[in-house]
């Protein structure tokens, strides 16, 4: 029977986590339940101990709005945004969890009244006080200077810095003593709580301080009599350094406990290579006290930037305290993590590397990496791939890795070798993908990974998410309560959390499908070891289309080109690029420059150049001719007014599939009249001699709903577009029917398929669905 003083029920029937809201010294009934900041809530299994305001300024200083108070008969809940108490009877939210928790839910929207927004709004002011331009560093300092002075409630020159893991400060503005008073009187009525702050409220502040400050404002605030807030930031929009979300950082720290038998080890090692504001380190401290655990643990964090370390220390330093000398810190700014010496003793390795691009990193860094990597490395990698490799190799024989990782490192070939040796060592509790919506500000495609040595035969939990906003934190929450609650799987429309029955799903790819994919993926796989379906490498070599060099120079509109006279118009065709596909159709929106016949390039001279493209010569060529011979991708034996990669294979004119860049199923069609020359998208050129009828069979297949789940499976989701990599790295191993063989030929199935793409190409016909019918009932019926 459930209880709601039992803390356990709540865990298993909401799906949030559930950790200690104080220090450890504290009652074991006060908890804050944790998703993601939506829906976070405090909880007190004991009944009503305070008064109200206690609850309101609780739940404020964690971050939440709620405060539940669990009575002998009844539910008291506590609003500190409505200054609200409303009594529940217990036997309603016993009935119906779920339908408590959406009301909780609907009452913990954001304001500008939260106490992070309060937080940041000193900070701000501090640093417009000092004018702090570089990156917030001694403003911070003076943040955690006023936290310390409030806590231990004495004046802020008397602070020992060195218990609080603060810098020393060289000069303190007589002015400071005003933001203290306006910190400590809180708002609206709540007074800040700074154990609470710092648990629960710490890591924005890590992500405010990286802004660097670009317009001061000294005007007074009306209202308090200091400085204003406001002043300008830049955001780092394309930064490889991203701050790890607390809910992220939540999902793997208890994955990672998940895999080790806390009670047979007295003593932990714990790394976090790029620690940034700690929020690994801190969230695993947090987890371990709620878990009881009564070890010994070592830390370790390093990180480049000088600010993160600040924080770091602060926020290490303040929960050493609760841990009665049985914590031991080393947090360390350094110049590159990936040059320093690690041991191979650790018992966890909590990360969130930078997302360092090959062409990002400065030499040394890329010699760092390929060092790292050794025999692994292969390609342009990125640096996150080589923390991850190195982490995984200074693990101890039993040791955990839990990471956030660039999901490209799941699937590009690029990067099979450190899968490959990775997988010889190890095993993964938990793969997910997560998408382009983690990170604030960021482009980012990014998973998470917890693993395992030794190698076992351990099957991993995978979680993938539909790449759209919102989606994540409900997924954890719902893979939380299948974890709890022991369920199978959960396929959902937007998320899918399931245990395949063998991992890699296919080849050497780690990456995580939808399960009603996964079921589609296990049918289709076992007619290709069957032979009755091939593959599209097999059937097609996928040629990627023309590098202009300078697109503004050599593509003109279709009003330019119908401007042109007849001998100029020669020199150009239509081009196919990411918008010249609508469902089936080509569209000639656009035309670019192409001087090439069967033999190559038929404009050899400047005064052949002026005889057959006067117009072009003089209104875009020549204006630009310094930056076409600069052009870094132009070869030295080509001519300044050639394409950069013409691309031989479109030299002679030949009916041919094709395809834009990046699409879905409807960004296939067949250039049957030889009229367009491939830019940014792709041709699909048969490996064998291919009929026209078959290249209409292919179009129809390939503008099927079943061939989007194909390449769902297969392929790579862009960021920001609802649609696939159509390049041969991810759609040559897709399965497909071979037009080679005759019984297919003759069947009736492709005759119909023969006659959709036909229809299709002259704009008679698109009904995908009637299409999906043959393939679904006749070339993939297994699919259903």
């Amino acid at each position: 029977m459930q209880d709601l003083r039992n803390i356990t029920d709540w865990k298993n029937s909401i799906g949030l986590l559930p950790i200690k809201l104080f220090s450890e010294s504290t009652s074991d009934s006060n908890f804050i339940l944790l998703n993601g900041g939506k829906g976070d809530f405090c909880l007190q299994t004991a009944g009503d101990t305070h008064d109200d305001n206690y609850y309101y300024s609780s739940s404020w200083s964690s971050n939440t709005k709620n405060y539940v108070s669990v009575c002998d008969d009844h539910v008291k809940l506590y609003n500190w945004r409505n200054k609200k108490v409303e009594k529940i009877n217990k036997k309603i939210i016993l009935d119906n969890y779920s339908k408590f928790y959406d009301y909780i839910v609907k009452t913990s929207l954001n304001s500008q009244y939260d106490i992070i927004p309060f937080v940041i709004s000193i900070f701000r002011k501090l640093r417009n006080l000092e004018n702090d331009k570089s990156g917030g560093i001694r403003s911070l300092n003076l943040l955690f200077l006023l936290l310390a002075s409030y806590n231990d409630d004495v004046a802020f020159n008397e602070i020992d810095k060195s218990t609080w893991g603060i810098q020393d400060i060289d000069f303190i503005n007589p002015e400071f003593e005003r933001y203290v008073q306006e910190f400590s009187k809180g708002l609206l009525g709540q007074r800040p709580d700074i154990d609470l702050i710092i648990r629960h409220s710490s890591g924005l502040l890590f992500q405010e301080a990286q802004k660097e400050a670009l317009f001061f404002d000294k005007n007074l605030d009306l209202f308090t009599g200091t400085l204003s807030s406001n002043y300008k930031t830049r955001k780092l929009l394309y930064s490889s350094v991203h701050y790890t979300p607390a809910y992220i950082a939540r999902t793997i720290v208890e994955n990672a406990l998940n895999a080790i038998d806390l009670a047979s080890i007295n003593n932990l090692k714990i790394l976090d290579p790029s620690c940034g504001s700690a929020e690994f380190l801190m969230e695993i401290l947090k987890q371990l006290k709620s878990r009881n655990y009564n070890g010994n643990v070592t830390v370790i964090g390093w990180d480049t930037s000088i600010s993160a370390i600040n924080t770091a220390k602060f926020l290490l330093t303040y929960e050493k305290r609760e841990w009665s000398n049985r914590l031991s810190l080393d947090i360390r700014l350094v110049d590159d993590s990936l040059s320093e010496d690690w041991d191979n003793d650790y018992d966890f390795i909590l990360m969130n590397p930078p997302f360092v691009s090959w062409d990002q990193m400065p030499k040394e860094a890329r010699d760092t990496v390929k060092e790292t990597l050794g025999a692994a490395f292969n390609g342009k990698p990125n640096q996150a791939s080589a923390f991850f490799f190195k982490a995984v190799e200074c693990l101890k024989p039993s040791g955990v890795i839990g990471c956030v990782i660039p999901t490209s490192l799941f699937s590009l070939s690029s990067y099979k070798e450190v899968r490959s040796r990775v997988s010889d060592s190890m095993s993964f509790s938990l793969i997910g993908k997560l998408g382009n919506f983690v990170f604030e500000d960021a482009l980012a495609d990014i998973s998470i990974l917890v693993g395992q040595k030794p190698k076992s035969n351990i099957l991993p939990l995978l979680v993938w998410t539909r790449n759209e906003k919102g989606v994540v934190s409900d997924t954890l929450r719902d893979l939380r309560k299948l974890q709890y609650e022991n369920l199978p799987s959960i396929d959902h429309r937007d998320y899918s959390i399931y245990t395949p029955d063998f991992f890699p799903l296919y080849g050497d790819n780690w990456k995580p499908i939808p399960l009603r994919e996964n079921r589609l993926f296990k049918n289709i796989e076992r007619f290709v070891i069957e032979r009755s379906l091939t593959r599209i490498g097999d059937i097609f070599s996928t040629q990627q289309g023309v590098r202009t060099g300078n697109n503004s120079v050599f593509k003109i509109s279709s009003g330019e080109y119908l401007a042109l006279n007849d001998n100029e118009k020669l020199c150009f065709r239509p081009v196919i690029d990411n918008n010249s596909i609508k469902n089936g159709i080509l569209v000639k929106d656009n035309y670019v420059w192409y001087p090439y016949s069967g033999s190559g390039l038929i404009i050899e001279n400047e005064n052949e150049l002026i005889s057959k493209a006067s117009w072009f010569y003089h209104e875009r060529l020549l204006p630009n001719k310094q930056l076409l011979e600069a052009r870094p991708s132009l070869s030295k034996n080509k001519k300044w007014w050639e394409l950069s990669e013409p691309r031989s294979w479109q030299f002679e004119r030949k009916s041919m599939l094709c395809s834009t860049e990046f699409g879905r199923s409807d960004s296939f069609a067949f250039d049957i009249k030889n009229e367009f020359v491939i830019e940014r998208g792709y041709g699909w050129l048969p490996k064998k001699k291919m009929s026209d009828n078959d290249k209409f069979f292919y179009l129809a297949l390939f503008s099927s709903p079943l061939f989007d789940s194909l390449l769902s499976i297969y392929s790579k989701q862009l960021s920001g577009i609802d649609g696939w990599d159509l390049g041969k790295q991810y759609t040559r191993n897709i399965p497909i029917p071979n037009v080679f063989l005759n019984d297919l030929t003759e069947s009736v199935a492709y005759r119909s398929m023969v006659n959709f793409g036909r229809a299709m190409s002259d704009g008679n016909f698109y009904s995908p669905n009637l299409i999906n019918e043959i393939v679904t009932q006749y070339l993939y019926p297994y699919s259903l």
